[in-house]
């Protein structure tokens, strides 16, 4: 069995700070600061405007096992924040001699009240008398730089605590609804994650045709004085791809493109695809393309496999987004819910099996959910089963894929890697 075990620090943690539960290193363009009710407080000595990525300590008394400091955990993301919504939940600390991992990490995106979308990864241990949270925020576009850092602090985080206890603590059965097949599998409880709802999507964005779309793109480079962001070709105003402009908000009466239009106008010109994503199960497919533009972020996407209607793929939806949006966006757009991500060593899987379980026409074989993802950084080939989560596939080699249970925070960091560049 596979589990995620992190990452470590870009350059060597050189500082040592002493908390009452917990040692923690950390490099040295870090300093610390104080929040009431923190043990310890870690920002960049130097931070630009906007979210300043923070590391917070803190403890709670508590003598409940890790798998219900976790469940708790997770649950607490939506109370603290309304709406957020949780992408991955991932063992932590896996131990050399097959016993429970000492830890969790949980990643959750949230809205700030400034419209700002704050990734948060939080790290949970249970000492037997504690409960110990590790909670690191940034910006999606930040993500990419800072979520080794937090890794590597989290990695070499020491537990004051004696580590029979903690020890006792992680493979002990609480409260918290289990995950029986795993927690057998695994030989130790593991926390059912069956309480974490699904994103919330819907395709509420206007449709576009190619054809306005077009026109869109030939009145973003037209200039004319009182048209600031362009304005529709002659030929285009007044007919059917000026009205669907119009009514999504992009052009005004006149035929002069509005902010939102012009900033969806040249990111077409631009014609860089940062993100394309195709997805196909039975007889449904969909697909999304974000094209990063000069002044945002235009998405064209088919209704996701989890509605019931569809396109035709001579309209999609359009939506103009800010770069922070988009990870997450992508992310609720493919329905990526946190799973263990389970699988054995050197597992495989043929071509035939691979299309026997996207057709689906057997009723005894498990739907699954192809997925092609392409970025700037390249190609990914993967598969979404709702019995193992995300699978990722290797290129097939006479037949037979090489095929591997991948951790969803790694479909995050993959979608926040491929638009951050827009924000560096």
């Amino acid at each position: 069995m596979k589990f995620f075990v992190g990452r470590a620090a870009p350059e060597p943690a050189i500082l040592i700070a002493e908390t009452p539960h917990a040692t923690v290193t950390y490099p040295n363009w870090l300093e610390t600061s104080q929040i009431d009710g923190a043990d310890l407080v870690l920002t960049p000595i130097a931070s630009n405007e906007g979210v300043i990525p923070t590391l917070v300590l803190t403890s709670v008394a508590d003598t409940a096992p890790l798998m219900d400091a976790s469940t708790a955990a997770f649950h607490a993301a939506r109370a603290r924040h309304p709406g957020a919504y949780v992408l991955a939940v991932d063992l932590w600390h896996p131990t050399l001699d097959d016993s429970a991992p000492r830890g969790r990490r949980i990643i959750f995106v949230y809205r700030a009240e400034n419209g700002q979308d704050v990734v948060v990864a939080e790290w949970v241990w249970a000492t037997g008398t504690h409960r110990v949270h590790l909670s690191a925020s940034c910006s999606p576009s930040q993500w990419t730089g800072y979520s080794p850092v937090f890794d590597g602090i989290a990695a070499q985080l020491t537990l004051t605590a004696d580590p029979a206890d903690v020890a006792e603590a992680a493979g002990a059965t609480g409260a918290a609804p289990r995950d029986a097949a795993l927690s057998a599998r695994a030989g130790h409880p593991i926390e059912s994650l069956d309480g974490i709802p699904d994103p919330p999507f819907l395709s509420a964005a206007p449709r576009i045709s190619t054809e306005a779309l077009q026109a869109l793109l030939t009145g973003a480079t037209k200039a004319r004085i009182g048209a600031a962001y362009g304005i529709l070709a002659r030929a285009d105003r007044g007919t059917s791809r000026a009205r669907e402009l119009q009514n999504a908000g992009w052009i005004d009466g006149e035929g002069r493109l509005t902010r939102e239009g012009g900033a969806a106008g040249t990111a077409l010109a631009a014609n860089r695809p940062v993100v394309t994503v195709q997805t196909r199960r039975a007889d449904r497919a969909a697909l999304l393309v974000a094209y990063a533009g000069p002044r945002g972020v235009l998405v064209l996407h088919d209704p996701p496999l989890t509605e019931a209607s569809a396109t035709d793929g001579a309209a999609r939806h359009a939506v103009v987004l800010d770069p922070d949006h988009v990870p997450t966006f992508v992310s609720a757009w493919l329905g990526l819910t946190p799973g263990w991500p389970v699988s054995d060593e050197n597992e495989q899987i043929t071509v035939a099996d691979l299309a026997a379980h996207v057709v689906a026409a057997d009723p005894a074989v498990e739907p699954w959910t192809e997925v092609l993802f392409r970025s700037e950084d390249g190609q990914l080939a993967d598969a979404i089963s709702p019995s193992r989560g995300w699978l990722h596939l290797g290129p097939p080699v006479d037949g037979i894929h090489p095929l591997r249970a991948e951790p969803t925070a790694a479909v995050f960091d993959a979608l926040a890697a491929s638009v951050s560049r827009d924000r560096a």
